[in-house]
């Protein structure tokens, strides 16, 4: 399989030792991959090319029609008069703070 595909959090299959696992990607570098083994019981850390098996690439979450986008700002706070209490308190029981 060529590595150029894969990336860091990435899932992977790999058959090593005469044993297929999936694990998570941590690293791509000359030829090997070093990944964190999702299932209990495995003790490799790292493998080449030729022992991966299968790929799944990790994705972002869509977005929903209408959902602002990561890079829009947040909208403006209201003003400072809207949200303090002491104001609306204060009209109310006729106090002039």
């Amino acid at each position: 399989m060529k590595l150029a595909a894969i990336g860091i959090g990435d899932v992977v299959l790999i058959s090593k030792g005469g044993r297929r696992f999936h694990a998570r990607v941590l690293e791509v570098s000359r030829g090997t991959v070093r990944f964190e083994p999702i299932e209990r019981g495995i003790s490799y850390r790292h493998a080449s090319a030729r022992e991966l098996v299968d790929h799944w690439r990790h994705a972002r979450r869509r977005r929903q029609p209408g959902e602002p986008e990561a890079q829009e700002a947040p909208p403006p706070l209201p003003p400072k008069e809207q949200l303090s209490l002491v104001g609306n308190l204060a009209a109310r029981s006729g106090d002039p703070r």
